[in-house]
């Protein structure tokens, strides 16, 4: 009898198969940059998926049936990248597409719905 330990592929089995069985239920999916974490610190294997193009997210984001309110923008310099976390059976999978291009003014607008009705 053999058990699991950290270090074996075989701790990564439930995310493995979840991304496996996302290629059968959306075959139309674009293809994605991805990442399967080990376990860490208790918790369990996880996917990491990185689109190309916010077009490509959004067709994850809408598949995975997650809401677009979810969905955080990560500004950094003169660009920014959306990301979004969820549970898919189980499993922790994290969305994000990179390379938006923002201006000063859309870096410095409000983003909260109190921001925005004080500047009102």
């Amino acid at each position: 009898m053999t058990t699991e330990n950290s270090s074996q592929l075989t701790v990564q089995r439930s995310a493995i198969q979840v991304l496996a069985d996302l290629t059968v239920e959306h075959p139309e999916l674009p293809a994605a940059y991805i990442t399967i974490r080990a376990p860490w610190q208790g918790e369990p294997s996880r996917l990491d998926l990185q689109l190309d193009t916010p077009t490509e997210f959004e067709q994850w984001r809408t598949a995975l049936g997650i809401p677009s309110a979810d969905v955080v923008l990560e500004p950094y310099g003169r660009g920014s990248w959306v990301t979004v976390h969820t549970v898919h059976e189980g499993i922790s999978v994290t969305l994000s597409a990179h390379g938006i291009l923002i201006t000063q003014d859309m870096l410095t607008a409000p983003r909260t719905v109190d921001a925005v009705e004080v500047s009102a």
